[in-house]
């Protein structure tokens, strides 16, 4: 076979009496390697469900009809995944509501080998180190779990998140930093020698929690050195017309509406500038402070089937779902260097550790998964046979990270394939 044709700008033609030299051919300029896209992980969680007639599509497959829930994302109907009878097979009301992104409860964490780690976490401990922020929880801290079973404490108001995220700290605070990672360090040290000292006189179940003690401690220590390397690097600038008065303060609205877009324009903010991969925003009880909404959202979750609290609370859920819309149509619309959208490396998975607020049930949970190489544009029904730990699973592997299990999952979510180029 003869060798590829190459050329540059020394390449002549010569004819029969002729040379000319080619011009200058943008195709015969070597080509710059364009690195993948990172991929991430967002998850949006509300607090008591969406309402299931509106929310879960009676047909399964692609040509399913969307409830009134589900009608502000129809543009992106090819971008999402709508799922039925997926749970955790749990009980609890608000109470189990916090097993939403693990299928294990506080309590039964030491049953478990990973504890109640939820699945943002599981993703942050592999990942996390490529970013100045592991992970980032917004707004609510209920959700996500460490291995060892602590709350992951969330970030309370916008204008806090976008100080974090965007704006540099003074040689001050930095020295400060400094101080206090030297000194967690030391304290750290000083801990595992006296652990260490305990180890010959233990039993052999004295010894197992040892071992999970000092896991805990390689961990943080983890937390330490990568967050250690960004004290000297500069934060990102970021120009954005939502950036002032997310900056200033302005957008810590009192009313749950205004909230919820700024902290969904502070998580596209924090995915653009690649300040994280891996984010939950989770939303609490709230007065929404819509139009035709009178009552707070845990009261007219408690609907009862009467007619004026579902109609207020058909208002709250399409604005959440119409809010979902936006932010996915930005990372549709938003390019990488590679080509590729913000949305295509992007898993956003929306859903609720609650299935029928009203029945404080959490059985057939609200789950919608957009974006990353799924192939979406279907509803799924599992028809009860199989865990949501099974959908974990199968994000994780879309994610590049190859795990037999989490937790109660008993093998990859049927009928939802990516791609794996």
């Amino acid at each position: 076979m003869s060798a590829p044709f190459q050329t540059d700008r020394r390449t002549l033609l010569r004819g029969v009496g002729v040379t000319l030299a080619l011009p200058w051919l943008e195709s015969a300029l070597p080509r710059r390697a364009v690195e993948p896209a990172p991929r991430r992980l967002v998850v949006i969680a509300v607090p008591f469900g969406m309402v299931e007639q509106w929310f879960h599509p009676e047909k399964s497959g692609s040509d399913y009809v969307a409830g009134p829930t589900l009608t502000p994302l129809d543009s992106l109907r090819r971008r999402f995944t709508v799922f039925s009878n997926l749970d955790h097979d749990m009980r609890g009301g608000h109470a189990a509501t916090h097993t939403f992104l693990s299928g294990v409860k506080v309590a039964d964490r030491a049953t478990n080998p990973e504890g109640n780690l939820t699945l943002d976490q599981r993703v942050a401990e592999l990942s996390g180190h490529q970013t100045r922020f592991p992970s980032l929880v917004f707004w609510e801290g209920d959700l996500s779990f460490t291995r060892t079973g602590v709350r992951v404490p969330a970030i309370a108001t916008p204008s806090e998140a976008f100080r974090q995220l965007f704006v540099e700290e003074s040689e001050s605070e930095k020295r400060f930093a400094v101080a206090a990672l030297s000194s967690s360090k030391s304290i750290l040290d000083t801990v595992r020698e006296d652990a260490h000292s305990l180890e010959p006189g233990l039993g052999q179940h004295d010894r197992s929690k040892l071992d999970e003690f000092f896991t805990s401690i390689r961990g943080t220590e983890s937390k330490l050195a990568a967050a250690g390397k960004w004290l000297d690097r500069p934060r990102p600038a970021v120009d954005d017309p939502a950036a002032p008065g997310l900056a200033s303060g302005e957008r810590d609205e009192p009313y749950g509406s205004k909230l919820l877009e700024a902290w969904l324009d502070i998580a596209y903010l924090a995915l653009l500038t690649d300040s994280t991969r891996v984010l939950t925003l989770s939303m609490p009880n709230c007065n929404w402070g819509l139009e035709g909404v009178r009552e707070g959202y845990h009261p007219i979750t408690h609907h009862g089937q009467r007619e004026d609290r579902l109609s207020q609370l058909r208002v709250a859920e399409t604005f959440i779902t119409t809010q979902l819309a936006r932010f996915l149509l930005r990372l549709e619309n938003t390019r990488q260097p590679d080509g590729s959208s913000l949305l295509d490396s992007t898993q956003v998975l929306f859903g609720s550790g609650m299935g029928n607020g009203s029945r404080h049930s959490n059985t057939n949970l609200p789950l919608l998964l957009a974006g990353g190489r799924f192939r979406h544009g279907q509803h799924i029904d599992a028809g009860s046979r199989e865990p949501l730990c099974n959908l974990f699973l199968t994000m994780l592997r879309e994610l590049g990270l190859e795990h037999e299990r989490f937790n109660r999952s008993t093998g990859p979510l049927s009928g939802l394939e990516f791609d794996e180029g």
